[in-house]
């Protein structure tokens, strides 16, 4: 690795931490549900701190905006409501076969997607490439990692809960609990396509002055506040069928938890936008190598301080010792990208 490669790959492995750690706020809220907090969150997340950063980065955004046809934006428009869908999806399929199974289905999927579908349409004369070659044998292993760490999580829940890890909380077959899970897998990775193909708005952002490694965040706007619909409109949805809307008036916490919603929010987009700025700075494999690094990093992290937080206390040892198979795997895919992957130009 030499010089801005470097700099990618740090800060690939970042966002993977940002985002592994974006839900640890989540625990200590009161007295609202699932679907009070995720509202604010999905609202702040992607419609709003889109555009504080994008106005911070990109001079004359509001300009470049009004300049643009619909033509510049459609892109965006389309990419981010997929993603927005996908978010939707990954809650019906894990509900349908269980978060153990339903969660590793989706980063499976996702990371093979995120890493050879941008391979595909941005290096295509890469992908034989020895770069290529080594990142391959790293997704394979954080695959492998990520199904031994499910299976270790599934048994752990049994011993620990003495529940079926499996039980259904959304009715459907398996089959289709787990179609559902691939689709959300692939369909999740949307938003790298909205970010790197909306060339319009990025050409535009550069020549207002925007740096090239943060004029994608004019482009962020776009797809990730058309992502917002779907999951505001679920999360509507949920507060209607659990009628938890009324937590906002009743819990007695409403600007405790506001706040932590918004550190969710704050932790999850800077991850994104880290993402970004490590995919611009590796070349043609910018995209694929920072999203390998990214997910992997975002369920390591996501696991260990899980650990942390004793998640896995009473869990036997022959549980505990798939969990550490599964996260060193993970290590190793990584410093395989880190060490093995040689900056492609």
């Amino acid at each position: 690795m030499q010089g801005n490669f470097a700099l990618g790959i740090l800060m690939g492995i970042s966002a993977g931490f940002v985002n592994g750690i974006f839900l640890l706020p989540m625990r200590y809220t009161r007295k609202w549900a699932w679907e009070n907090v995720w509202l604010i969150f999905a609202i702040l997340s992607t419609l709003i701190f889109p555009w504080i950063a994008a106005l911070a980065a990109v001079p004359r955004l509001i300009s470049i905006f009004r300049a643009s046809s619909l033509s510049y934006l459609m892109v965006g428009l389309i990419t981010g409501t997929v993603w927005g869908i996908a978010q939707v999806l990954y809650g019906l399929g894990c509900g349908m076969v269980g978060i153990a199974i339903g969660s590793a289905i989706i980063s499976c999927t996702a990371i093979i997607s995120g890493t050879i579908g941008p391979l595909i349409a941005y290096a295509p004369e890469k992908l034989i490439s020895l770069s290529s070659v080594t990142l391959f044998i790293a997704v394979l292993l954080i695959v492998f990692g990520i199904y031994l760490y499910s299976k270790a999580g599934a048994r752990k829940e049994q011993e620990t809960k003495g529940t079926d890890a499996s039980a259904q909380i959304v009715k459907g077959s398996l089959r289709t609990g787990l179609t559902v899970c691939l689709i959300s897998g692939v369909l999740g990775t949307a938003f790298i396509y909205g970010g790197k193909s909306s060339t319009a708005i990025l050409a535009a952002a550069e020549a207002a002055g925007a740096s090239s490694l943060l004029a994608f965040y004019a482009a962020y706007v776009v797809t990730f506040n058309a992502g917002t619909v779907p999951g505001v409109i679920y999360s509507l949805y949920k507060l209607y069928k659990n009628k938890t809307l009324a937590n906002y008036v009743t819990s007695g916490s409403l600007l405790w938890n506001l706040v932590l919603a918004a550190s969710m929010a704050a932790l999850w987009y800077g991850g994104i936008l880290l993402y970004g700025m490590s995919s611009g700075e590796m070349g043609k494999l910018g995209p694929s190598i920072a999203f390998a690094l990214f997910s992997s990093g975002t369920v390591l992290f996501a696991n260990l301080f899980g650990w942390l937080a004793g998640e896995w206390k009473g869990a036997s040892h022959q549980t505990i010792r798939g969990f550490v198979k599964g996260m060193a795997l993970i290590v190793l895919a990584v410093l395989i990208i880190a060490f093995g992957v040689r900056s492609p130009g």
